[in-house]
């Protein structure tokens, strides 16, 4: 069988897998190939960057709206706090390997023996642009479908979890709670591009780092340094 058709015959056993009949596999193939692959190859390839890129915005709809429909009653920041806690790297890197996409992402040579395949970030890169993909050729609704089916367990989690997921107040409450200074949280890292950026940020309780995390943006990385920080201290548990 020619690579085109072996390649085709894999992605539409994946797509029936995911529940999904893509109209045009060539979109869901564009959402699995790794910008590594389209520079070695010198074929007019096309990498999934463009694709992560819509797709990311439509997640955050589908996320927001599943979340408007179940907790209708809720402020907006504590529906901020749950989208944060479902639309985050780790997280949606999780549903992806679940659905088991990684051993059918495209890769570069080098990209692939540097371990790129099993980075956190490149498992939710592929998954969001597989979203965006399904956006573009099967609909909003279709795609809507398909983020809260594929979901439906991290909002399960996160659902009952919503009214103590602001770890940073809890701390500060802890803090104040022992008469000491509040935590300082400093960012120590942050890159990727515009759209796209990673921050790891430390949490200081009376100067010494006791926390750190990662997000995509200062107050999700905030929230992952102040839960640690609590853990050590004694004062969350999952």
């Amino acid at each position: 069988m020619p690579a085109e058709d072996s390649r085709s015959a894999e992605l539409r056993l994946l797509a029936a897998r995911l529940g999904v009949d893509f109209k045009n596999i060539a979109l869901f193939d564009r959402a699995l190939t790794h910008a590594s692959l389209v520079a070695e190859s010198g074929t007019p390839l096309q990498d999934f960057e463009s694709l992560e890129f819509l797709g990311d915005a439509v997640l955050g709809l589908a996320a927001a709206h599943h979340l408007f429909e179940v907790l209708p009653d809720r402020r907006p920041g504590e529906y901020s706090k749950m989208r944060a806690g479902l639309v985050n790297r780790r997280c949606v890197a999780r549903v992806g390997r679940v659905l088991d996409i990684v051993p059918h992402i495209r890769l570069g040579k080098g990209e692939e023996q540097s371990g790129g395949r099993n980075r956190t970030a490149l498992v939710s890169d592929c998954m969001e642009a597989i979203i965006g993909a399904i956006y573009l050729d099967r609909g909003w609704q279709v795609a809507q479908d398909f983020v809260v089916r594929v979901f439906q367990e991290e909002f399960s989690r996160n659902e009952w979890k919503s009214t103590s997921w602001d770890y940073k107040s809890r701390l500060q409450n802890y803090c104040q709670s022992q008469r000491i200074a509040l935590p300082l949280f400093r960012v120590v890292r942050s890159d990727g591009p515009d759209h796209k950026k990673e921050f790891e940020v430390e949490v200081l309780i009376e100067g010494e780092a006791r926390g750190r995390g990662a997000g995509s943006t200062k107050k999700e990385a905030e929230q992952q340094a102040a839960r640690e920080a609590l853990t050590r201290e004694g004062q969350y548990f999952d």
